[in-house]
């Protein structure tokens, strides 16, 4: 049997659930639960497997995460498909039937990358007698601040078995000329950006105006700071370093013993990246002692840059153009600053990354907005892709 009449009927089979997938959806749309804290998200997920056949599941892996592997034929090998599925603290807005119940939201779409993903597996039970090697499928809360990917990690998800190559997706909606709806998206290039973010103290000495000469001023060594930050990002286009919030005294004829300021990071680069890390915290040291000031650095967000695999990538992408040849695998143009946890896998295994544009008909609403929504009719074409990744690895 060819791989393209295997690919073909799988395509068709994706078609045929589409339904099921939509109700997968639905289902967590209905229940976002935030960070570690997803316990309904859990169960759910685990009562889905059961009724597909899956009989190797994990539950509370780093929290509430959740682990599904489904055994090849041959094995020596695995493949991993990761699926982040934590909400956000949003009150929902759209007119939706099906809208959030407890007052938080799937706004960035981890609703659709669960349900994709539970629709992948229930196209692999359906062809289970095809899948050489192993498939382990991640279930990640967390993803939104990150650090669910470390936690799940460090309680053992890339281990046993060991994964060899690993996939995600996101949904995508911002509108380009360039772009379908239905398209899967793909990058030889970093997805998403290595995420830096900080809150630096700087503690001085407090006094009054009339006595300055006495005071340490921990301001001054902030706003120095400030000014040799904003040249980063000024001198390089390819790095943001944006300080976002200073804060510090108040009144005004009080100099402060302390004054913070924070900020974020980011870069596609992982090079870039670590050297602008490395000097912003040259900057706020020498800026501390340049006004005999101490200073410490909270970090709030680090995460790494996505690492893409380019033979992963080639992989992936021919099979995107053998499921859907009228379009292919549409290259992705937009790339935004964003952070995605995902990294975290990338960077312990060669990965992929992949959007699927969904954009509904009518206005504009971007992802972690109030009234952000999706075209519900093409998401089973993720759960082709991610079923034929593992299926034709």
């Amino acid at each position: 049997m060819s791989v393209n009449f295997n690919i073909s009927t799988l395509k068709s089979q994706a078609e045929q659930i589409s339904e099921q997938i939509i109700g997968y959806r639905r289902l967590f749309h209905q229940i976002p639960e935030l960070k570690m804290e997803t316990i309904l998200t859990e169960q759910n997920i685990v009562k889905i497997l059961k009724d597909l056949g899956v009989t190797e599941v994990k539950q509370g892996v780093g929290g509430h995460g959740v682990i599904a592997i489904i055994r090849g034929t041959q094995g020596g090998k695995t493949i991993g498909v990761r699926a982040d599925c934590d909400g956000l603290p949003i009150k929902e807005e759209t007119d939706l039937p099906f809208k959030s119940t407890n007052g938080n939201m799937h706004a960035c779409g981890h609703d659709v990358h669960t349900a994709t993903a539970l629709g992948a597996i229930q196209l692999i039970m359906q062809n289970k007698e095809h899948l050489k090697y192993d498939v382990k499928f991640i279930f990640q809360p967390y993803e939104e601040g990150g650090g669910g990917a470390k936690l799940m990690i460090e309680d053992g998800a890339m281990q046993n078995p060991a994964v060899d190559e690993i996939i995600a997706m996101h949904v995508h909606v911002k509108p380009n000329e360039n772009y379908a709806v239905g398209d899967v998206l793909v990058s030889s290039e970093p997805t998403s950006a290595g995420i830096y973010s900080y809150e630096a103290t700087f503690e001085g000495k407090q006094a009054h105006v009339c006595e300055s000469f006495t005071a340490i001023n921990s301001v001054h060594a902030a706003c120095t700071a400030v000014a040799e930050i904003a040249k980063i990002s000024k001198s390089n286009k390819d790095i943001v370093n944006a300080i976002t919030l200073a804060h510090g005294g108040v009144r005004n004829n009080i100099i402060p013993k302390s004054c913070t300021i924070a900020g974020s990071i980011r870069a596609f680069d992982a090079k870039l990246h670590n050297g602008a890390i490395a000097k912003f915290n040259q900057i706020v040291n020498e800026s501390a002692s340049k006004f005999g000031c101490t200073v410490s650095v909270k970090k709030t967000t680090d995460l790494v840059p996505m690492n893409i695999n380019k033979t992963v990538y080639e992989k992936f992408k021919n099979i995107v153009n053998n499921m859907f040849p009228a379009r292919g695998a549409v290259e992705l143009v937009d790339r935004d600053l964003i952070g995605e946890d995902f990294a975290t896998f990338s960077n312990l295994a060669p990965a992929t990354h992949f959007f699927l544009h969904a954009k509904p008909q009518g206005e504009y609403y971007p992802l972690h907005n109030a009234k952000f929504d999706v075209d519900e009719s093409v998401l089973h074409k993720a759960s082709a892709v991610l079923a034929a990744f593992a299926l034709y690895n």
